[in-house]
Formats: C-alpha cells, sequence, structure tokens
C-alpha cells in the first residue's frame, strides 16, 4: 500500500485531515535502523564529535522534518527534546572525537568494581535533577574509563536537552593562554563554562597548579557554585589523603623513569585547594573506579617476541 501524499497546508487549514498523521507513522516511533531511534547520527570530525540530524527525520512524511505534528487541529511536537536541539547541544558540548560512541551499556573494564558504578551510575543520572542539581567527582587511576563515562553521561543530558559542555582542564588552560597571545580576555571562555547547564572537567588536578591555574578553576567552581550550577569531573587523585609511601630513592630533580615525581601522592585537595574542594564536595557525590588500565589489555599481545640476528 501506498503511502498517501502529505500536504502541510492542507493539514493545518483542515483539522479533519490530522488522522493522515496516525496512517504514515512517525519516523522516530519506527526506530530505523539508520540512527536506532535517536534521530541523528555522531561521527568523529577533525578532534571533536558531530551529530547531524539523521535523513529519516529529514524525509519523514510525517512531520516533514520540523519534529511537529497536527493533532485535533493543534500543532504538537512529536518529540521532545528534537533531534535538531540534541545535535545541536552535542555540537557545542566539544566532546572527544575518540568518545563519539561512548555509551554506559557499553562500558566494558570489569577489571575492577566497573560494572557496579555502571550500575550506580545509571541510578544516579535517573534521579538526576536539573533543577535541584548534584554533581559528581569520578575517580580512579589511569586507564579505567573515567573519561569514557564522563562522555556517555555528557550524551546522556543532551538527550534529555540539557546543555553540556566538556573540557580538558589542561587544555582549557592552553585556550585561554592562546588566547592571552592574541590579546584576548578570559571571558568570553571561562562566561561559556559557567553559562551550560552542567561542566564537564577530565583530568581535575592536572597541570602546574601555579597561582593563575587556581585562579581559573575557582571562577570555574565559584560562578558555577554561586548558581547552583553542578559540575561532573574525574580525576587521578585521591578523594582522602593518600597513606601510599613513596619506594623510589630518586630526588625531584631526577627524571628518570620511576623517580619520585612531586605529584604522584597528593590527594585531590593538596591539587585544586582547600576552598575549592570544600565546595565541590559539597555539591557533588564521590564515585571511585578501579580496574586495569583498559589501554594497556593487549600490551602482551603487542610485545613481539626476540628473535635472533642472522650474522
Amino acid at each position: 500500500m501506498e503511502r498517501p501524499v502529505r500536504s502541510l497546508k492542507t493539514e493545518l487549514f483542515n483539522p479533519n485531515r490530522a488522522d493522515i498523521n496516525q496512517e504514515l507513522g512517525c519516523a522516530l516511533k519506527q526506530k530505523q535502523s539508520c540512527c536506532d531511534g535517536i534521530g541523528y547520527r555522531l561521527k568523529a570530525n577533525g578532534s571533536l564529535t558531530q551529530a547531524v540530524v539523521c535523513e529519516c527525520v529529514m524525509q519523514c512524511q510525517s512531520c516533514f522534518g520540523l519534529n511537529r505534528r497536527m493533532v485535533n487541529g493543534v500543532s504538537k511536537p512529536c518529540h521532545t527534546p528534537a533531534p535538531s536541539r540534541v545535535a545541536s547541544l552535542i555540537n557545542a558540548a566539544c566532546l572527544p572525537a575518540r568518545y563519539c560512541t561512548a555509551k554506559l551499556d557499553s562500558f566494558t573494564n570489569f577489571s575492577g568494581n566497573g560494572k557496579e558504578v555502571t550500575r550506580n551510575l545509571s541510578t544516579w543520572i535517573r534521579e538526576f535533577d536539573i533543577d535541584n542539581p548534584k554533581g559528581l567527582i569520578l575517580g580512579g587511576p589511569v586507564g579505567v574509563g573515567k573519561t569514557y563515562l564522563l562522555a556517555a553521561i555528557a550524551k546522556n543530558f543532551a538527550n534529555k536537552g540539557i546543555s553540556v559542555r566538556f573540557v580538558d582542564f589542561f587544555l582549557l588552560l592552553q585556550e585561554l593562554k592562546t588566547g592571552y597571545a592574541q590579546d584576548k580576555n578570559d571571558s568570553r571562555v571561562l562566561n561559556e563554562a559557567i553559562a551550560v547547564d552542567v561542566l564537564f572537567i577530565d583530568e581535575l588536578g592536572k597541570g602546574r597548579n601555579s597561582d593563575w591555574e587556581l585562579s581559573i578553576l575557582d571562577q570555574l567552581v565559584m560562578g558555577r557554585y554561586n548558581q547552583n550550577k553542578v559540575m561532573i569531573c574525574s580525576t587521578n587523585y585521591d578523594f582522602k589523603p593518600s597513606e601510599r609511601v613513596n619506594m623510589t630513592n630518586g630526588s625531584l630533580d631526577d627524571k628518570r623513569p620511576g623517580a619520585f615525581e612531586l605529584d604522584r601522592f597528593e590527594n585531590l585537595e593538596q591539587r585544586i585547594g582547600s576552598r575549592i574542594y570544600s565546595r565541590l564536595v559539597e555539591s557533588s557525590d564521590l564515585i571511585e573506579l578501579t580496574g586495569d588500565d583498559y589501554r594497556k589489555r593487549n600490551l602482551q599481545e603487542k610485545i613481539q617476541p626476540t628473535r635472533g640476528v642472522r650474522r
């Protein structure tokens, strides 16, 4: 059976034709394989994730790609938020291209407490209230999947129409320094980070933690704290003072592998200062992710056996 050709003009001025909407059906409700029913597709574009509205939505015979339908003579949105709105939010989020496919239910590093953490994060996301928000700090060693989970949470929020911004704190500092070199002030970059509904900061505590760097972080935290806006962060540093003891004999100036590193045994409060730490802890839940370094999972397979050299 061929689908009838729709006329938006006819439907706008003839509410009796609204039943055609039900006959043709919505592209999103059909959950076509091109986008799995979410209405947009993700791809890597340089270093960032790019979202584009799917063709099935643009060619939808139910709404003409406008995400609105006539119901009993009244124009109503097909889906809230609209796929075009979600795509715009994701594009503005600056998500790393490497994590464009990140999903909470696709997390696979279960060498530690990954299953428990992803289960708790699912509950945390479901209970998140943008009108009374609670932040999150995800801690754990290098390579366990903290950045992956942050990207997955950011996309989940965008799907709900929540504006997000994802920043690596070290790269944010580099962006500000570049602006200084071009005689630009840092107000635009910082204001954008403060204005979004939820700010994601990867690698909290990373850097030299100079007075300038801490002042930038303080502006971000205080700007959002005073507006009751939360941050979701990852960090490699312990939430509590570490009881680990340096077992090397290297000096502070020793740059050899395994030598003592000044910040290796510092905790998060020492890295970002008591003032910032206090406000983050007050407004955030703390979750620690454990496990092996996922990036090294195939290390043994990658190491080629030594072969004898012919003479």
